[in-house]
């Protein structure tokens, strides 16, 4: 179960990480259109991507874990499944915004 709070902890970094990059970009997309400011732009756009789809890898790799524990332990504490539906739902919706700001 270390595991995938480990996982939890994870993903919410490479979020964050992800959330932060766009947030510059667009700052950058909104201070005018220069070269400089294109090029800072694409990159950080694209370090955001990046962390995205860390956090994508990792969310992806605590599902099978956790589909995997279920098959070992099918009376996992419901507390512990709790945690984990709540950490989903918060990634979904900020992987969600995340994708949002990545399109504008």
């Amino acid at each position: 179960m270390t595991k995938i709070k480990k996982y939890v902890e994870d993903i919410a970094d490479e979020l964050d990480d992800a959330k932060k990059y766009i947030e510059i970009a667009l700052e950058y997309k909104a201070a005018g259109n220069t070269p400089e400011n294109s090029t800072r732009y694409s990159v950080y756009k694209d370090m955001s991507v990046q962390e995205l789809a860390h956090s994508s890898n990792l969310h992806q790799f605590a599902v099978q874990d956790i589909e995997q524990l279920k098959t070992v332990y099918p009376d996992i504490p419901q507390s512990m499944m709790d945690s984990w539906e709540k950490a989903h739902k918060e990634y979904v919706e900020k992987s969600a915004w995340i994708k949002q700001m990545q399109s504008m």
